[in-house]
């Protein structure tokens, strides 16, 4: 499958998923060294089709489609810039993550699939504009060998060895965020032990 087909793919997933709406959000995947595919600016994933996505350089530089990438392209380039191991990279506004964005809070591993697919706790990257490349940078400083991070007043960051281990970090961070959430109301939630989080790792992670 094309990089471009595999972003045409987990956006409409993460559209209809509910992880975004319109066309908030965005998904890249590497298509070369220095370059990748991402999802274009201001088109809803609704009625978004695989000519839509853009292809670009990793200075940012449209190598070929007919529209504006997206607004977080500095974001993106960056990551794929400093981490060459990373091959996709999903951003959501998902409703309940973004309610630990907004209190400044991470996502405790209260669930097994938090180790095995982001690899701990989900960390907050401290608030820049959004669009910039501190955003991106201020991400992968949390980061380190997680899958996923929350932005803060912002929404989700997920990346991947493949585009499609970020999806799954990403939709795994607001079920995660949700549970805990539920939890909360019922009784006190209880983190598995870091111990466990290691082996889980282990086991899940690669």
């Amino acid at each position: 499958m094309t990089a471009q087909m595999q972003v045409l793919t987990i956006a409409k997933r993460i559209y209809s998923n509910g992880l975004v709406i319109a066309s908030l959000g965005n998904v890249s995947c590497r298509e070369k060294e220095d370059i990748i595919a991402i999802t274009p600016s201001g088109i809803d994933y609704e009625d978004l089709t695989v000519e839509d996505i853009v292809t670009i350089t990793l200075q940012g530089k449209v190598v070929k489609g007919d529209h504006t990438p997206s607004s977080e392209t500095p974001m993106h380039t960056l990551i794929y810039r400093e981490r060459p191991d990373i091959q996709g990279v999903v951003h959501t506004h998902s409703i309940y993550a973004s309610a630990f964005s907004v209190v400044n809070r991470e996502i405790p591993v209260d669930m097994v699939e938090v180790a095995a697919h982001v690899g701990g706790r989900i960390p907050v990257a401290p608030y820049r504009l959004p669009g910039t490349e501190d955003l991106g940078r201020q991400a992968l400083t949390v980061l380190q060998d997680r899958r996923a991070c929350i932005l803060q007043n912002h929404g989700v960051l997920a990346i991947g060895e493949t585009l499609e281990k970020a999806y799954k970090a990403a939709a795994i961070v607001e079920i995660a965020a949700r549970i805990h959430i539920l939890g909360s109301l019922i009784g006190v939630p209880r983190e598995i032990p870091s111990e466990d989080i290691q082996k889980l790792r282990r086991m899940y992670f690669a």
